[in-house]
C-alpha cells in the first residue's frame, strides 16, 4: 500500500510535499472537508475493486473493508460521538441499480456500519439517471451534468442536520460526484463531510 502521508487532507491527491492541502484545494476548496483512501487507482487493489464493481464479486467488499481497518483506526471518533456521524452511500439511479444488481457503495457502507456501529441509511439521497458514463468525462463536464442529479429526501432531512456525514464510495476520480453530494448535504444542514473511498485516481 502507498503511504497516506503525502496526500492532500481534503481531496486525497498526492501532494509530493508535506503540505496538508494541495494547491487546488487551497485555491478552490471543495464542499467536502476530508478524504481518506486506501490506495491509488493504479495500485494493488485496482483489480479487486474492478471485480467487485463490474463482475458481481460482492464478497470482495469484506476484504476491502478488512484491509481498511488494518490500515486506519477509528480516529473519526476521537472528536465525535457515534450518534453525531451518519454513513451514506453514493446512490445509483434506479436504472443503474437494475443493470448492476447491487450498489457497491451501499455494500461497503453496511460493512463499515457493522464494524463501527455508525448509523447508516440507504435512502437519504436519490439520484437521477445519466446516460453518459461519468468516468469518461472531465471535471468541468462532470460538474455541469451533476448540478441537479442528486436530491435529499424530505423524509430524511432531519437525519442530516448537524451531522458529520461520511460518504462511502469505491473510486474517486475527479471528485465532482462527491463534491456535488457534499454541497447538497451542507445546504441541508450537514456540519462536516468526510469521504471514505477505496481508490483515488491521480489527475494528470
Amino acid at each position: 500500500m502507498r503511504s497516506q502521508t503525502h496526500r492532500c487532507f481534503q481531496c486525497a491527491l498526492p501532494t509530493y510535499s508535506n503540505a496538508t492541502h494541495c494547491s487546488q484545494c487551497q485555491q478552490d476548496p471543495p464542499y467536502f472537508d476530508e478524504t481518506v483512501c486506501l490506495d491509488s487507482y493504479d495500485g494493488l487493489l485496482t483489480e479487486a475493486v474492478h471485480r467487485y464493481k463490474y463482475n458481481g464479486g460482492i464478497a470482495i467488499a469484506q476484504g476491502l473493508t478488512d484491509t481498511w481497518f488494518k490500515i486506519f483506526d477509528n480516529g473519526i471518533f476521537n472528536q465525535r460521538k457515534k450518534d453525531e456521524v451518519l454513513l451514506l452511500p453514493v446512490p445509483l439511479s434506479k436504472i443503474k441499480l437494475h443493470e448492476r444488481g447491487f450498489n457497491q457503495s451501499w455494500e461497503l457502507c453496511k460493512l463499515f456500519a457493522k464494524k463501527t456501529g455508525i448509523m447508516l441509511h440507504p435512502s437519504v439521497l436519490t439520484r437521477l439517471h445519466l446516460d453518459t458514463n461519468q468516468a469518461k468525462l472531465g471535471k468541468t463536464e462532470r460538474l455541469n451534468r451533476l448540478a441537479n442529479v442528486f436530491s435529499v429526501s424530505p423524509n430524511y432531512v432531519d437525519l442530516v442536520k448537524n451531522k458529520c456525514v461520511v460518504i462511502v464510495d469505491d473510486v474517486m476520480t475527479t471528485g465532482a460526484t462527491l463534491n456535488s453530494m457534499s454541497k447538497l448535504l451542507k445546504k441541508h444542514g450537514a456540519r462536516e463531510i468526510i469521504n471514505w473511498v477505496m481508490l483515488r485516481t491521480s489527475l494528470k
